[in-house]
């Protein structure tokens, strides 16, 4: 005990022997204490009043907070009121959250009612290693917000500070910086979409509700449980500048606004129009403004597929109004069609596809089948008007010209490569004077410009149909090439326009190979049968050519190569070829007693082609009552028709003209007559022998015995010009 101690203590038992209470001696370090004691008190108090009060005049130092930790300005206005410590929260009139990355819009967030909660773990882990912020709830009545990204480094949604060095990055992603919600509810919001580097500029009306805190919804329906999470939204505007007018029910929104290719799929239906086209979509998504993962059902319906491929980069025809029904995926860049079942036009169609679009050029693979394709549904993919052209009814056909002018879509060739297997039941022409082609296969290829038709092969009329075509869009201009075959097609049966009005007049009959081949003997067998046809038998041929341009009319106008057509166990209308030979006296007879068919004893045609000019090198039919050959010239270039056909009988003739028949005029408006010179000298020795012998010998002139000069199918040349080998598939007649 030290000597200051010592008169306290005798002091104080001094005052216990007075009978008085002993006085306490308040040392510093006891002051000390009760300081802080008072202190913690008072801070204690202070805490709970301000939590009872909702600590009001925190409202703008929590601002400033705010605002320095996100990097942008942050205000909170009107009612305020908050919790800190358990279960902090915070309630306010009015929140509005600059926009980051220098990005000029009014704000990022703006949202009115808000209803906040959180955890400061949450906080630490955002402020200290740049997490995504996780909030608990957040709530708002009406929600204004602005994702807008005007370049790589630049986007509104660019807001906190990161403590801890990053890596570089071309661009950051909405899932690196947009917050987490355990659930986040908003009544009434507006969200505007404006990326330059998707073309997206969206406006979405949307009100609803997300969070890992509620339940999953399953597909949307009319109504959702207040509980459960999902959304409804109606946007307006334009994606990869396709317009875009849809109403959407989603299980979420943050993540299909997400851009992370592993961002959860959410129940989603998506139905609208989007360009001219309408889309009904119910499955699942994601990321749809980075990655695009989806899969579902999807129905499509439009006034053409081109305008609908066009945004994805997908090369697609000009086509009539088509629907497809089937399912829809997509991820990592690729896409997944299975169309169950689409319609063009006339045409029923199906199949699977695979849409790469990782490669610097994009690459389609998969299968086109169907069970009927009409041309006309086509048609300006192969240069035509067609049913699919928009603007046909505008259009006016140049007068007497008939090829299809229209230009190709050459730099479409070039935006993709594909690879598709065809299988088509039935191929319908543009015109029902053709019969359909049957068991149509092939290989469509594009690569690197070029589109190609490989192991192109059809039945039609009993016959085959083979070959290869080709088209080089690299080439200035275009380059067409094709290789075609064709055999045992029964011409006829092919080319409807042969019928004569006895066989317009019968039932349709099968196409079948036998049923073909009957029909044919019958006509060979003559007999009082009517001519069904005005020229029947089985048809082979080949044609290789080439040609240049920008449409089908073009390459046909600079076309070279050579064709060869020889028709087999053929007869030929009696009708027709007396009149072909202008005996009229034959013809009044064959029109008395009933056309019947001659058995042809060959038929040929062989053709040079240089420069679009096409000209038969032999071209010649031949029964047992005449053979006709034709000569002249057409020009595919001007489509100008300069033909005779002179036929030579091997009977005699009372009363024939025996004069060559002309075809003048166009491919489209052509006109048939007969050769002036040759019919002028028979009158004018006509009226010579009249005057001068008799009235009756004015008929001599107009009688010919006919020529009995060996067929040109004796010699054996028609036949070697036949094709040496028939294409593949082949078979002969059962």
């Amino acid at each position: 005990m030290n000597q200051q101690q010592q008169p306290d203590r005798v002091a104080t038992q001094q005052e216990q022997q007075a009978g008085r209470a002993p006085r306490t001696i308040v040392t510093p370090k006891r002051l000390a204490l009760r300081v802080a004691g008072a202190l913690l008190a008072l801070l204690a108090l202070g805490v709970a009043v301000g939590e009872l009060s909702g600590w009001p005049f925190l409202r703008q130092p929590l601002a400033d907070a705010l605002t320095r930790t996100a990097g942008v300005p942050v205000r909170l206005d009107g009612h305020f009121r908050t919790r800190l410590l358990w279960r902090p929260r915070l309630s306010v009139e009015h929140l509005n959250v600059g926009a980051g990355g220098g990005v000029e819009v009014p704000h990022l967030v703006d949202a009115r009612n808000i209803e906040l909660a959180w955890g400061w773990d949450d906080v630490l882990r955002w402020h200290r290693h740049g997490e995504p912020l996780r909030v608990q709830r957040l709530r708002a009545k009406a929600l204004d917000a602005h994702l807008v990204r005007t370049d790589r480094e630049h986007a509104s949604w660019q807001i906190g500070r990161q403590s801890l060095p990053q890596p570089p990055r071309p661009e950051r992603t909405l899932t690196e910086t947009l917050p987490r919600f355990g659930a986040f509810v908003v009544d009434h919001g507006f969200v505007t979409v404006d990326d330059p580097l998707t073309e997206t500029k969206l406006r979405i009306d949307i009100a609803g509700r997300e969070g890992d805190a509620l339940p999953d919804s399953t597909l949307p329906d009319s109504t959702l449980p207040d509980e459960q999470a999902g959304y409804r939204a109606a946007v307006n505007g334009r994606w990869r500048a396709l317009p875009l007018q849809m109403k959407v029910s989603a299980g979420g929104a943050l993540p299909l606004l997400d851009e992370n290719p592993e961002a959860p799929l959410v129940p989603v239906r998506i139905e609208g129009r989007a360009g001219a086209a309408t889309l009904l979509f119910e499955g699942r998504a994601g990321a749809l403004l980075g990655a695009r993962r989806l899969e579902g059902k999807v129905q499509l319906r439009g006034p053409s597929l081109a305008p609908v491929g066009k945004p994805l980069g997908v090369t697609l025809p000009q086509t009539p109004p088509f629907a497809l029904h089937g399912a829809l995926t997509h991820a990592g860049g690729l896409w997944h069609l299975r169309a169950d079942r689409a319609t063009i036009g006339g045409s029923r169609l199906a199949g699977e596809f695979d849409f790469d679009t990782r490669p610097k050029t994009p690459l389609l693979k998969g299968s086109l089948v169907g069970t009927r394709l009409a041309l006309a549904d086509l048609g300006p993919a192969i240069g035509t008007t067609g049913t699919g052209d928009p603007k046909a009814a505008a259009k006016k056909p140049k007068p007497g010209r008939v090829l299809p002018d229209r230009r190709f879509d050459l730099p479409s060739l070039r935006a993709m490569e594909a690879d598709v297997q065809v299988a088509i039941e039935e191929l319908a022409f543009d015109s029902d004077k053709l019969s359909e082609l049957r068991q149509l296969r092939t290989q469509v290829v594009l690569a690197d410009g070029v589109l190609t038709l490989n192991k192109l092969q059809a039945s039609v009329a009993g016959g085959t149909f083979a070959g290869s075509t080709r088209l080089d869009s690299n080439a200035t201009p275009a380059q067409w090439q094709a290789d075609l075959r064709f055999a045992t097609v029964d011409i006829a049966g092919w080319i409807n326009g042969l019928k004569t009005p006895a066989g317009t007049a019968t039932q349709p009959e099968t196409q079948s190979r036998k049923a073909l081949k009957r029909r044919r003997d019958e006509a060979r067998a003559g007999g009082a049968q009517p001519a069904k046809a005005y020229l029947t038998g089985t048809v082979d041929g080949h044609l290789k050519a080439s040609g240049r341009g920008r449409s089908t009319a073009e390459i046909l106008g600079t076309l070279d190569g050579r064709a060869h057509v020889f028709l087999r166990d053929g007869t030929m209308s009696h009708l027709a070829t007396e009149g072909a030979g202008l005996d009229i006296a034959q013809a009044l007879g064959v029109m008395v007693r009933g056309d019947r068919p001659l058995a042809l004893n060959c038929a040929r045609l062989d053709l040079d082609i240089v420069g679009g000019i096409v000209r038969p090198r032999v071209a010649v039919l031949d029964n047992k009552d005449t053979t006709i050959r034709i000569h002249g010239v057409l020009n595919l270039r001007t489509e100008a028709l300069d033909l005779r056909a002179v036929a030579k009988p091997k009977d005699v003739s009372l009363f024939t003209l025996r004069s060559p028949v002309t075809i003048k005029g166009t491919l489209g408006s052509p006109n048939f007559g007969v050769e002036p010179r040759r019919l002028a000298g028979r009158a004018v020795a006509a009226a010579v022998l009249g005057a001068a012998v008799a009235p009756v010998a004015a008929v001599l002139p107009f009688i010919d015995l006919g020529d009995k000069q060996a067929s040109p199918c004796e010699s054996g040349a028609a036949q070697a010009a036949a094709p040496s080998a028939a294409p593949p598939g082949t078979a002969p007649d059962k």
